[in-house]
């Protein structure tokens, strides 16, 4: 059973948290990682997605 934390963060606040310069290079780098297999999203938005064991 997944845990759940709380409310997920915005593209812009990942952003900031691991030094990337806009809100499109965190959809760039979370895309790759959907391609991969090692997150999904359950809608649209990225703050549905989930990770991946």
């Amino acid at each position: 059973m997944p845990q759940r934390c709380g409310t997920a963060l915005s593209l812009r606040q990942i952003a900031e948290r691991v030094g990337l310069t806009s809100a499109s290079s965190v959809h760039y780098q979370l895309g790759r990682l959907e391609e991969r297999g090692l997150v999904r999203r359950t809608s649209r938005r990225w703050r549905s997605c989930q990770l991946l064991t």
